[in-house]
């Protein structure tokens, strides 16, 4: 698997300019639309670790704390004081675009979304193949409680969004495969960090009949999980190993390698393999999304292995998981998003 992922990476960032003559450092900015608490930076550390313990980088990290207004100005200063931005955070999109244009000698990449500058790379996680596990174990381990319902949480934009889409569009296929008669609830917090308003979804979702929440939805998903130690019914996390934020009750996490895919990004760069404007895809077959699995007795070791098999199954297109995104990473134009249904409560309000 190793071997394949290599091949991949070496197919994707060939045929680019000569490797790094500088004896300093090579400068990185890595620039975050999350803050340090979000799921996706705790997911992004370890890659960065590694590569400024193996590879000859000096790494600065910039934190957005998902404030819009710094976006583009943030993107700027990393471009102005580095010679490679990596950008994380689809919210990031419309900075990097506007800003690359104004650096041509800056090497641009940008993590989770699809970039319209031709000479800017793009790594794209094809998060529903992951998220169709998921909606197998909630509908799974739901049945275990007597119910068929269960329900998804997103963040901000929700659906209208291609990775939030993307994410719903998985688990959705994954719960109607396990169950055709099986009731998902799907709300969006309409924020990346919102703790209160997402606890008050999950808790009103609860009321409804949800036994197993899937949260996709930032800082704010912390407020998931909090509603479900008070409210006692499962949640699946993202990003990162969320079982060790309550392990009573979180059952695993849909996983989006950031640290794989910044360290493979970093490397390319330094070797001398960073084409711009490609984009490299990371898929369950090269494990650039994946369930966790940690020590965890809440999931049977039977569902454990079907949810194995179900990965064969998608590794090998004998299952057909529905994305957002065409061959070549952009959107799905076509595709209509889905309208939440039912506005998001009140904080406070059950």
């Amino acid at each position: 698997m190793r071997f394949l992922r290599v091949l991949l990476l070496l197919a994707v960032w060939s045929a680019s300019a000569a490797p790094l003559q500088a004896r300093r450092p090579l400068p990185i900015g890595v620039v975050f639309s999350c803050g340090p608490e979000d799921s996706m930076f705790r997911s992004s550390e370890g890659g960065l670790k590694r590569a400024q313990s193996e590879l000859d980088v000096k790494i600065t990290s910039y934190l957005c704390n998902y404030n819009s207004a710094e976006y583009e100005s943030t993107v700027a200063e990393a471009a102005r004081r580095n010679q490679l931005v990596l950008a994380v955070g689809s919210p990031l999109a419309e900075a990097v675009d506007t800003t690359a244009r104004a650096h041509e000698s800056t090497d641009f990449v940008l993590f989770d979304a699809k970039s319209v500058n031709p000479g800017v790379s793009s790594v794209l996680f094809h998060q529903s193949e992951a998220s169709y596990l998921a909606g197998v174990l909630a509908v799974r381990l739901a049945a275990r409680r007597n119910s068929r319902k269960i329900g998804v949480i997103l963040g901000e934009r929700g659906e209208k969004t291609p990775v939030m889409l993307d994410f719903l569009l998985g688990f959705e296929q994954g719960a109607k495969d396990a169950d055709e008669r099986a009731t998902l609830l799907k709300r969006s917090v309409q924020s990346w960090n919102d703790p209160q308003k997402a606890k008050a979804i999950a808790c009103a979702m609860h009321d409804e009949g949800a036994q197993v929440i899937f949260q996709a939805a930032g800082l704010s998903g912390n407020g998931v999980i909090e509603a479900a130690v008070e409210e006692g019914f499962y949640v699946i996390g993202v990003d990162e190993p969320q079982e060790r934020l309550a392990p009573g009750v979180v059952l695993t996490a849909v996983l989006k390698r950031f640290d794989l895919a910044l360290f493979d990004v970093i490397s390319a760069r330094v070797g001398g393999h960073l084409r711009r404007g490609a984009t490299l895809h990371y898929r369950l077959w090269n494990r650039g999304v994946e369930l966790s699995w940690t020590s965890n007795a809440l999931v049977p070791d039977e569902l454990h292995r079907e949810l194995e098999g179900l990965s064969y199954r998608i590794v090998d297109r004998t299952i057909r998981v529905a994305s957002c995104y065409n061959d070549d990473g952009t959107f799905k134009t076509t595709l209509k998003p889905l309208p939440p249904e039912l506005p998001a409560a009140e904080p406070g309000k059950r």
